[in-house]
């Protein structure tokens, strides 16, 4: 009866050894020559927050795999990607540290995939650790003071962590900023970055290189003009400009009204523009900024024909028929739906776009051409529509001021001017009755004298 447990035990052992994933790579450190991150493996910070591993994105057909950083175990968004626009196929990805030349790279099936670090002089004692903060750090163990080599955190994706920078290192070149994805499913290089502006000491959304959104400038009590942060954390706003480098970066920290599943805090760059600070939900940017409108931080488009002088976009959930035209679908997979908006923009003639890509992965476009009118024969679905605004052209805020200041004044004015109409006519009156009271008097003593 023993020796039967003991092999049915053993059974078992293959059949979870063979069939089960494995997770070997517990740990939160790789080490020169050592176990390789294979797609089966995994780092672990040392608090259980992040982990670095293969994970696949994409459609439901694709089996694109990618080295990335997750944030509590969400594989659907990682934080940081080091192959964002050179995907595996397959999941024949590995992380190592190669134990002769202390090259940090990922291989895969077919080669070589790239290098995150490639050794000057021989060395043998090099670690990458997945930190605490969310940062992968490749340090040299045999300085003093382990010597940081390469980080991800000055090769961010679309996420901005406390400790992050958004600048530049003038001596080394280095450019800190964020990239959007492509749209939701593809990691890829999209439409939108996220910088620090050092000249206006602003945060500034840029869409393919043209301003869309501003935070205005850093104030003296560590908050922005138009990003004002509705947090349950302690938020702490630091620049730094020196003669080496000019960043912008944060901390946040906890306090009594912070729940337990808010404690850390991430912002994130949509892929529509969309900056969100996902503590709470906050977001600015993105949807708001619709072509002309300039609230909120929003930059109007330099992008404008004459026929869209007074257009916006306008996000409707209904149905509609299409009359004099038939929509026309784009299928380039380099075109992300904010892309799809400017071509519309640009042709007067275009009237809207489906809200996702014509492609499986949500790239690509359907454009709509002719006049909207409501359908409600049909189930509802959401498009992008351009629509004439009725109300006059937003004004700039210090503009506001002064409207709001001259009309006050005016009011004033016309107060205290209805006010000495009123005393001058009542003055006026008053002498009037006055005369006529002299006159019934004199009158009154004539006829008295005749008597």
């Amino acid at each position: 009866m023993a020796s039967r447990s003991i092999l049915s035990c053993k059974i078992l052992l293959i059949i979870l050894v063979c069939f089960c994933p494995t997770f070997s790579l517990a740990a939160d450190t790789l080490y020169q020559g050592g176990e390789a991150l294979r797609f089966s493996s995994r780092l672990v910070s040392k608090n259980k927050l992040f982990t670095l591993e293969f994970v696949r994105l994409g459609s439901a057909e694709s089996n694109a795999s990618y080295l990335g950083i997750c944030y509590q175990n969400d594989t659907g968004h990682p934080i940081w990607i080091a192959n964002r626009d050179r995907p595996i196929a397959d999941n024949s990805g590995v992380l190592e540290i190669d134990g002769d030349s202390g090259t940090m790279k990922v291989t895969y099936s077919g080669g070589d995939l790239f290098d995150f670090y490639s050794s000057q002089s021989p060395t043998s004692k090099l670690t990458a650790t997945l930190e605490d903060s969310g940062n992968f750090v490749l340090k040299d163990a045999n300085s003093r003071s382990d010597r940081i080599l390469w980080q991800s955190f000055d090769d961010p994706t679309d996420t901005f962590l406390p400790g992050m920078k958004l600048g530049i290192n003038y001596r080394t070149g280095q450019n800190w900023s964020l990239t959007s994805w492509m749209s939701d499913l593809v990691p890829a290089p999209g439409a939108f970055t996220l910088e620090w502006e050092r000249d206006g000491q602003e945060l500034v959304i840029k869409r393919r290189a043209e301003i869309y959104w501003r935070s205005g400038p850093l104030t003296s009590n560590g908050s922005f003009e138009a990003y004002r942060l509705n947090s349950r954390l302690d938020y702490s706003f630091l620049n730094v400009s020196n003669i080496d480098e000019d960043f912008f970066m944060f901390t946040a920290a906890r306090n009594i009204l912070t729940p337990p599943e808010n404690g850390f805090s991430k912002w994130l760059l949509q892929f529509d523009g969309e900056l969100e600070e996902q503590s709470n939900g906050q977001t600015f940017g993105g949807k708001l900024c619709n072509g002309n409108n300039i609230e909120m931080g929003c930059v109007k488009w330099d992008i404008e024909p004459t026929c869209r002088s007074r257009d916006r976009y306008e996000l409707r959930a209904c149905d509609f028929l299409v009359e004099g035209g038939q929509p026309i679908p784009n299928y380039s997979a380099s075109l992300s739906i904010s892309d799809c908006k400017e071509i519309c923009w640009k042709d007067c003639r275009c009237a809207g776009i489906n809200i996702e890509g014509v492609n499986a992965n949500n790239t690509g476009c359907t454009f709509w051409y002719g006049n909207f009118t409501k359908d409600l024969s049909a189930s509802s679905v959401e498009y992008f529509v351009i629509v004439q605004d009725t109300q006059p052209a937003a004004v700039k805020s210090g503009e506001r001021i002064w409207i709001w200041i001259v009309v006050s004044v005016a009011f004033v004015l016309l107060v205290a001017l209805a006010g000495i109409s009123w005393y001058r006519r009542r003055q006026r009156l008053r002498e009037k009755y006055l005369n006529e009271l002299m006159t019934l008097d004199a009158t009154n003593d004539t006829h008295e004298l005749e008597n």
